[in-house]
This record gives C-alpha cells, sequence and structure tokens, in this order.
C-alpha cells in the first residue's frame, strides 16, 4: 500500500475489496423498517435482480466519532464475511451509499424463541 493512502480508508485496496460497487438503490427495493438498535436500522427489502427477499442493516457512519462508526462498520463486514453456520444468517454482501453503509444478509421471518420451541 502506498504511503499515502491511509489505512482503513476505501483507497486502502483491503478496505475497498470489502464493499460492492453498484448503488444499494438501485438493488434493492420494498425497503420497510423491521427494527433499529444502536448501530442503525434493519430493514425488509427485495433485491431486484433476483427478487430475493433480503434484509438490508442501515449504518451511518457520518457525524460525531465517524472514524470509530467507519472502523466499527469494516470489523463487522470482515466478520460477516468469514463466518459460515448453518445457525447464522447468511451474508451477501455490503454497499456504500451517502455515509451509510447497506450490509444485505438472507432474510429470516422466525425468532429464536419460535425455534427453540418443539
Amino acid at each position: 500500500m502506498p504511503a499515502s493512502v491511509k489505512a482503513g480508508s476505501l483507497k486502502d485496496p483491503d478496505v475497498a475489496e470489502l464493499f460492492f460497487k453498484e448503488d444499494p438503490e438501485k438493488l434493492f427495493s420494498d425497503l420497510r423498517e423491521i427494527g433499529h438498535g444502536s448501530f442503525g436500522a434493519v430493514y425488509f427489502a427485495r433485491d431486484v435482480r433476483t427478487n430475493e427477499v433480503v434484509a438490508i442493516k442501515k449504518m451511518s457512519y457520518s457525524g460525531k466519532q465517524s472514524n470509530e462508526k467507519w472502523q466499527d462498520i469494516i470489523k463487522e463486514v470482515k466478520f460477516l464475511q468469514r463466518i459460515r453456520h448453518p445457525n447464522s444468517i447468511e451474508y451477501k454482501g455490503c454497499y456504500l451509499r451517502e455515509h451509510t453503509a447497506w450490509v444485505s444478509g438472507m432474510f429470516s421471518c422466525s425468532s429464536l424463541p419460535d425455534d427453540l420451541l418443539p
């Protein structure tokens, strides 16, 4: 990596490869908020390319503590790319738009209590 490229920035090839280049607003439709937490909101959505229902977590990395938020997004995407387990939600990809990361994953309509009941 050239000395002029700041580690952790989108100019860092290792970071840039974590994100798809397409515009998520063109790839996903029918967004409806289904939850909200400290890191952002989660939406039900439809992938227009496959018609598949997915979950989208939108996480902003602007405003106060934007660098810390950005580093958290990088850590989460790296983790999601590595995890492979039958009991985990399948990671689909991450897109960037206007200082917001759109993390796409498999949509599951069941909850943990539903899965634990006989």
